[in-house]
């Protein structure tokens, strides 16, 4: 090499400088906002809370509407991600639309304006917390709120109807509640990638509801109970085991729907046993489901005097309308009226929104069905049963409960998330915040 030369070069004869990886990007600085991940959950749990609870836990509603908000500023801040969950669940807008419109003829405008935006937050919760939150979290937390309620009516031990009613003000609400407990601590147990002490206590609280649940009486719950026990411990035990064997799955339906059809030949058309007579009997019922049949016969009649508009929001369970009085007299025996409804998420909103309303609620029931369905065929894990069984099993309870007619309900929310919820178990579809740095430096080899 001659005198004076360098041993690098540089301009046009030079080596080409170094460059990144190809899609690397310097570390940024952590934004505010992705922190909202890790307080998602703790919101979540207190949403679970402020609506679970019995209200005479005054100082959970100002919890429940600062819950609300969050999750409203969070559909703002989060819109690319929340919006197209959203979207896809549209049947959650139909009734708070039609709730909104009806402050056109509703006796109390107002009324209807406040509840027709209380129905739109419910399903703005249930969305943004399906898509923020992993399933797997979501049932944590309800675990928990209603632990906590199982506990306390354990210690108050409160009578009423012939049965327990805990901290709650009737035994059918008590029982709704103790079910979640039971089968969100079935879930718990049976999801190997929960931690071992979370899975003990869960262990424990499962006979622990199922004794609430007895002392409750409530038949439906029992029912409830029987089937959800049947489909989660079969889930677990028989269906993913079978996942293994060729075709024995497919096998093991068939055989299945061929007993269940030949069983009930054999009940119906050889035996000839009345089963819908044989089950009230054993539950404890009259023919009547306790004068709901009657409740029923009225909210018919007053769809076919009012099909397309109804009464409007909250039009037939006023005060000051003297049918509602003379029903809840005879039936409940109050003095005064304290509220009410026909025990029938599809008559509550029939009567308020006339057809258009029935309709509505049929089809977001139907949806809620095919949603979770879907959600589980995609991915058969633990959580996704979990949510599925809470699916059917409330959209049943929604026959004799006017859940679906309710603003803020807790078991509404829980169907809307288990219907909108992602499709990969213990997945949420927030955008990770990637450490570039980190990621580079596992790639590159020594």
């Amino acid at each position: 090499m001659a005198p004076g030369m360098s041993t690098t070069t540089s301009g046009a004869m030079g080596s080409q400088p170094i460059l990144p990886p190809a899609g690397f990007q310097p570390e940024q600085p952590r934004s505010l906002l992705s922190y909202a991940s890790k307080l998602d959950p703790i919101v979540v749990a207190a949403w679970a809370a402020s609506t679970m609870l019995p209200i005479q836990f005054g100082f959970l509603a100002p919890l429940r509407y600062a819950a609300a908000a969050y999750f409203l500023v969070g559909l703002i801040l989060f819109s690319r991600q929340v919006l197209p969950t959203l979207g896809r669940a549209w049947p959650l807008l139909l009734l708070p639309i039609l709730c909104t419109m009806s402050a056109l003829w509703a006796p109390s405008s107002s009324e209807a304006l406040r509840k027709g935006i209380s129905l739109g937050l419910t399903g703005i919760v249930a969305v943004y917390a399906a898509t923020r939150v992993s399933g797997r979290n979501i049932l944590i937390a309800y675990f928990f709120v209603e632990l906590i309620a199982g506990l306390l009516s354990l210690v108050v031990r409160n009578t009423g109807e012939g049965a327990w009613v805990g901290i709650y003000d009737s035994k059918n609400l008590f029982a709704i509640n103790m079910f979640i407990m039971y089968l969100t601590s079935l879930a718990v147990f049976l999801d190997r990638d929960n931690k071992r002490w979370l899975r003990a206590v869960a262990f424990v609280a499962i006979p622990t509801a199922l004794f609430l649940i007895f002392m409750a009486r409530s038949g439906t719950t029992t029912l409830l109970v029987i089937g959800a026990t049947a489909i989660m411990v079969g889930h677990s035990l028989v269906w993913k085991p079978l996942s293994r064997i060729p075709h024995g799955r497919m096998l093991v339906t068939a055989v299945a729907v061929v007993a269940g059809l030949l069983g009930t030949y054999i009940v119906i058309g050889v035996l000839q046993i009345d089963l819908k007579e044989s089950i009230l009997a054993a539950l404890g019922k009259d023919a009547t489901l306790t004068s709901r049949t009657m409740l029923w016969e009225i909210a018919e009649r007053q769809m076919q005097e009012h099909p397309w508009t109804g009464l409007g929001a909250s039009g037939y369970w006023r005060p000051e309308s003297g049918m509602a009085n003379t029903i809840t007299n005879s039936i409940m025996g109050w003095e005064r009226f304290l509220g009410f409804s026909f025990h029938n998420s599809y008559y509550e909103n029939g009567v308020n929104y006339g057809y258009p309303g029935y309709f509505a609620t049929v089809l977001l029931a139907s949806w809620i069905c095919l949603s979770s369905a879907l959600n589980w065929l995609r991915d058969q894990s633990v959580v996704n049963s979990a949510f599925l069984v809470l699916a059917l099993m409330l959209i049943v309870r929604t026959f004799s409960e006017a859940d679906l007619s309710m603003e803020f309900s807790g078991t509404c929310v829980l169907m809307f998330i288990a219907a909108s919820r992602a499709k990969k178990q213990g997945q949420s579809t927030v955008a990770p915040v990637l450490d570039y740095g980190r990621s580079i430096a596992a790639r590159v080899k020594p």
